[in-house]
């Protein structure tokens, strides 16, 4: 069942689910609205990327300011973090996805990776901003940059994203982490 504003504001009454600035205007009336954070990492042509090998790309590091946005040009990717921390219950699902206003301009805010687990503690959420228009498009800090939407899980989990999550230690946006993206051949039989 998809939360309305009435059962967030008492999710997060009860702590169910924190976020932190929460902002006057973020909770919506079947959602959550976040914003984009100061800090880009902007993959650096140039490697093969190899999942098995655990090689990845080099990232320049981009601080956003209010008199200085990152122009995302047409065909251009970062990755970015909401500027706000959140923490998701057991018994919370959590989708987040990119506002209507800024898709059609051509911004995409995930590419598939759109759930955050039960159990992510006090952490900001990342996003893979793309540019799938024709024209640059200006981030800033703080710029209303996503929307969430909740929903109860049928019975909570035992298994809380931060006991085990491969990115529970990166409190802010982080490249990516290869963690047995290809496992053994199980037909192997040279062991």
């Amino acid at each position: 069942m998809m939360l309305s504003s009435e059962d967030i504001r008492r999710a997060i009454e009860s702590g169910a689910l924190q976020v932190s600035p929460l902002f006057e205007d973020s909770v919506r009336p079947a959602g959550l609205g976040l914003h984009l954070g100061e800090q880009l990492l902007r993959p650096l042509p140039g490697k093969v990327v190899d999942v098995k090998r655990k090689i990845m790309p080099d990232y320049e590091e981009i601080t956003l300011r209010d008199d200085g946005p990152y122009p995302l040009e047409a065909g251009g990717f970062v990755l970015g973090a909401t500027f706000e921390k959140v923490s998701v219950g057991e018994g919370l699902g959590f989708l987040i996805e990119g506002r209507s206003t800024l898709a059609r301009l051509g911004l995409t805010v995930v590419q598939t990776a759109m759930l955050v687990y039960p159990g992510h503690r006090e952490r900001a959420v990342t996003l893979e901003l793309a540019n799938n228009g024709p024209n640059t498009i200006l981030l800033y800090p703080r710029m209303k940059i996503a929307r969430v939407a909740l929903f109860e899980l049928k019975s909570p989990t035992k298994d809380a994203y931060d006991i085990e999550g491969k990115y529970r230690e990166q409190e802010n946006v982080g490249p990516p982490i290869f963690k047995n993206e290809v496992p053994p051949n199980p037909m192997d039989d040279t062991k």
